[in-house]
Parts: C-alpha cells; sequence; structure tokens
C-alpha cells in the first residue's frame, strides 16, 4: 500500500479546513471563524488518528500479531468516544456557533470524496492509484 493516496487526501483536508474557516469567519464573523475552525481542526485530528490507528493495524495484522491488531481496533472505536466528547463540548460547554461547526467538521468526508475522485481520475495516467 502506498502512502500516496493518503497524503493526498491530508492535502485536501488541510486546504478544505482553512477554507471553511475563512468561510466561516467571512459570513459569520468571528463566532463563524473560531466555531468553523474548532469544527476543521476536530475533522483534522479525526483523520490524522484514523491514519496512524488503522495503518499500525494493517500492519500488525499483516504481520500475522492479530491480538495487537484487535486492540488496535479497539482503539479506533476508543478514538470515536473521544471525538464525540470533545463535539459535545465545544457545543454544550463552550457554545460554538452550530451550523459553522457542523460544515467545519464535515470536511473529512468531502476531502474524502474529492481526493478518491481525484485518485481515481489520475489511474489511467499513472497506471495505478
Amino acid at each position: 500500500m502506498t502512502t500516496k493516496p493518503l497524503g493526498a487526501i491530508e492535502k485536501t483536508n488541510l486546504v478544505l479546513a482553512l477554507a471553511v474557516t475563512a468561510l466561516g469567519g467571512l459570513v459569520w464573523g468571528k463566532p463563524g471563524l473560531v466555531a468553523a475552525g474548532v469544527g476543521a481542526a476536530l475533522a483534522c485530528l479525526n483523520l490524522w488518528a484514523m491514519h496512524r490507528l488503522a495503518g499500525r493495524a494493517i500492519a500488525r495484522a499483516a504481520a500475522g500479531d492479530t491480538a495487537a491488531a484487535a486492540w488496535l481496533l479497539a482503539a479506533l472505536g476508543g478514538k470515536m468516544l473521544i471525538l464525540f466528547a470533545l463535539v459535545w463540548v465545544a457545543i454544550r460547554v463552550y457554545n460554538l456557533a452550530l451550523v459553522p461547526f457542523a460544515i467545519g467538521i464535515s470536511i473529512l468526508p468531502v476531502s474524502l470524496v474529492m481526493a478518491g475522485l481525484w485518485i481515481g481520475s489520475t489511474v489511467g495516467e499513472q497506471g495505478k492509484a
């Protein structure tokens, strides 16, 4: 497995994070800037954690260490619980603006689709993804 597609996804995620944060500031002012920025930062952090944990789990499983791979997959579930808690704190405790926050945290699936379409469109040019 090459890391080129993962790098494309991470770059796309970062570019979208910056764009959505700026858009939040333009549309909703400072509260929108902060909310979109926090949401986008959580999306970037979520992608980073998924990349590291899933990559380690795949490497351990390929090496035959299924017990370690299972623990790493359980850690992915724990990561989701932490993400849910951070979203709750952002909305309930810090009262971030809901719409720009939701737009910010939603960049992850958008970046996955955009990078996937870009990688898929270049397969013929490169001969492989």
